[in-house]
């Protein structure tokens, strides 16, 4: 071959690479002026060839781009790469990767660009920037610390902020597997690596747990671990572990304190109701397994309410935190002590192979309670009564044996307080009873289940009818009669009462009314009145309004209470007791003599009447004492200008004394028992005349 056929040759080989090349290829004189471009430059520009050929290589650049790159091309014979800003015809502006060389071209010196855009590859470096960028501020902003664990050389790489977190400085301690698990709590290394030998065989779907982590003062805090693996070898196996450490220390104390609220009594610091009956249930599931007894303690404080209402919640609280005190210093370290709310409590005394095991614990309960407490200086006798029930002799259950034994301490109630009651299929009866009560009672007014009987009030000078006494009978289609010794305390829990009370003085006054038009306008009715009824802001002046309505004066109604409307300690039954008498209601103390001071009470209060309770008649024929004590009610009352009533007068014995000691009046089945008002009608119409 020729020479002219090796340059024909040579410059054909040349077009063809120029023209077919991705990259932008061109080729200027030393003064910068375009004598060569090939069309992927012309494309990448969006200039023609012969647009360029009458350009620059100064006239591609963007704005304010100096020109010493290309002075330092064409004074170097080597490749001299650099990143500029291009411009296209249209304006846009794109980064582009300039390779510059100073070549021979047509015998002339000349400089060589190869330009490539490299618009894709600097955003791809942006995005990779930013991305690493958004996460070293995630990893400062989450105060996490970062670990790399290699796992075929058991390297595990820590950041700064891995060691800080626990107070260690930089590379503290080794860069291995061993020494981190040195770090974690004993109780919690077993759980932490059972969790990663589990995720990484592909058992558990993620990596992510708790566990406490020793820190440079020996003290430990709570780490959320969690982690992925980035790589894994030909066999699947696990190579790379990376992850991240989080000090969730303050999560966790916020967590045990919820916990412990949700658990404890933020008063006592005994465990709830809720920890209290879940205790109680494992130690009756462990009793049935080992074949012993659990026996339950159901205590309640003796007339704690009268501390609050009289000493305030503050005194109260305190003495339910010593009352606290005292029954954890009564049980053994193995029996639970909680507080199911006001003032109940409850002990759990498991383990126990006879019942005998639990009578020194109640005694030496019971005892402590005898004990004088001192609150501010002040010195408060508070009483227990306590029920017992034993498990599995009395429950098949802890529900049924917190049942029962609440049942017990009832009775202790009822047996004076002050003591102990063990439980009694008796006792459930009495309990389902109630309940039974409880239920029925609801709605039983709209049901039209109640009406007032009347029993007579009678002088005894004369044996002349003078009034009589309101009272409520309830007739339930479920139950029956029912006494009213059994349903007005359940009503007067319940609130019920209020209702009640309200009917029963609607209809006595309404059925006054019209005994006075047919007979005596002197005949007056009494109205027992309940303690809760004094809690009513407008029991005032509904006796006002109810008298009113019914034209009765007010002298003709007497109102009943007992000593524990002013028990109380409210501050407004004295102001009520006022109002009620300024409108000249008569009021009446009933149940005379059984409670504690009622001596005083005549002092302070505007009583009219005195009622002698029933207890005090019945042995009047026989016990001296008795009828010693009813000479000096009656003398006491008269000199204090109060009228004396005889409850339960039954025999004529009975009713010949009473008049010998001048008592104004009785009542009681020697007279008549309780009777409708059709009956009690009948009744005034055989006694008086009728005035028509």
């Amino acid at each position: 071959m020729d020479t002219q056929q090796l340059i024909e040759q040579s410059d054909n080989i040349f077009k063809v690479l120029t023209q077919q090349s991705t990259q932008g290829i061109s080729v200027a004189d030393i003064h910068g002026n375009y004598i060569f471009v090939n069309p992927a430059f012309c494309k990448m520009v969006g200039y023609s060839s012969e647009e360029l050929l009458n350009l620059t290589v100064f006239d591609m650049k963007a704005p304010n781009q100096d020109h010493s790159s290309f002075e330092q091309s064409k004074n170097s014979k080597e490749k001299h790469a650099i990143k500029v800003m291009l411009q296209r015809k249209d304006g846009s502006i794109f980064p582009a990767e300039v390779i510059g060389k100073k070549i021979t071209f047509e015998n002339k010196e000349c400089v060589l660009g190869t330009v490539q855009d490299i618009s894709e590859r600097v955003e791809t470096e942006r995005a990779l920037l930013e991305s690493d960028t958004r996460y070293q501020l995630a990893m400062k902003v989450a105060n996490d610390g970062v670990w790399d664990w290699h796992i075929k050389t058991n390297l595990v790489e820590y950041d700064e902020r891995y060691y800080t977190m626990a107070g260690y400085k930089k590379d503290a301690f080794p860069y291995t597997l061993e020494e981190w698990k040195k770090r974690v709590h004993p109780d919690d290394i077993t759980h932490a690596m059972n969790a990663m030998d589990l995720y990484m065989q592909g058992k558990a779907r993620q990596y992510d747990i708790e566990f406490r982590f020793l820190c440079q003062d020996n003290s430990y805090m709570w780490i959320r671990s969690r982690g992925k693996v980035i790589q894994k070898d030909e066999h699947n196996n696990a190579v790379r572990f990376i992850g991240t450490h989080s000090d969730i220390s303050v999560q966790k104390k916020h967590e045990e304190k919820i916990l412990y609220q949700a658990h404890f009594d933020s008063l006592t610091y005994l465990p709830n109701r809720f920890l209290s009956l879940d205790r109680l249930k494992h130690a009756c599931i462990e009793a049935n397994r080992n074949k012993e007894l659990v026996a339950l303690l159901f205590l309640d404080l003796d007339d704690f309410k009268k501390v609050n209402d009289t000493l305030g919640h503050e005194t109260g609280d305190r003495l339910l935190q010593e009352a606290a005190n005292r029954l954890r210093g009564v049980v053994r370290s193995v029996d639970t002590v909680g507080r199911l709310g006001g003032d109940e409590f409850i002990i759990i005394l498991g383990g126990l192979k006879s019942v005998d095991e639990a009578h020194p614990i109640i005694d030496n309960l019971l005892n402590q309670f005898r004990e004088m407490f001192v609150i501010h200086k002040r010195e408060l006798l508070l009483t227990a009564s306590v029920g017992v029930a034993i498990y599995p002799n009395d429950a098949r259950d802890s529900s049924e044996l917190l049942r029962n034994a609440d049942s017990a301490m009832y009775d202790a109630k009822n047996c004076g307080r002050n003591t102990f009651s063990y439980y009694t299929a008796q006792m459930n009866q009495c309990a389902q009873r109630r309940l039974a009560i409880e239920e029925q009672i609801h709605g039983a007014l709209n049901r039209n289940e109640f009406s007032v009987f009347y029993q007579v009030k009678t002088n005894l000078s004369n044996g002349k009818i003078m009034g009589a006494e309101a009272l409520l009978r309830w007739n339930n289609p479920a139950l029956g009669n029912v006494p009213p010794d059994e349903f007005i305390a359940i009503a007067e829990q319940t609130g019920n009462i209020i209702q009640l009370g309200k009917f029963v003085l609607e209809q006595s006054l309404k059925q006054t009314a019209l005994w006075h038009k047919e007979y005596q306008q002197d005949f007056q009715i009494a109205v027992n009145l309940s303690p809760r009824q004094f809690r009513d802001p407008q029991l005032v002046q509904f006796i006002d309004d109810t008298l009113k309505a019914n034209n009765v004066h007010a002298s003709n109604l007497e109102l009943e209470i007992t000593e524990g409307v002013l028990l109380s300690g409210y501050n407004y039954v004295e102001s009520m007791l006022n109002s009620i008498t300024q409108m000249g209601v008569k009021m009446a103390m009933d149940d005379f003599g059984t409670g504690y001071s009622s001596l005083s009470y005549l002092r302070t209060y505007p009583f009219d009447v005195i009622k002698i309770d029933r207890s005090f008649i019945n042995e009047i024929a026989t016990a001296e004492k008795d009828r010693a004590l009813i000479n000096a009610i009656i003398s006491m009352s008269h000199a204090l200008n109060l009228k004396v009533v005889a409850e339960g007068i039954e025999t004529e014995e009975q009713c010949q004394y009473l008049r010998k000691v001048n008592c104004d009046l009785g009542q009681g089945y020697l007279f008549s028992k309780p009777i409708s008002a059709q009956a009690m009608t009948k009744l005034l119409d055989s006694t008086f005349q009728i005035n028509k």
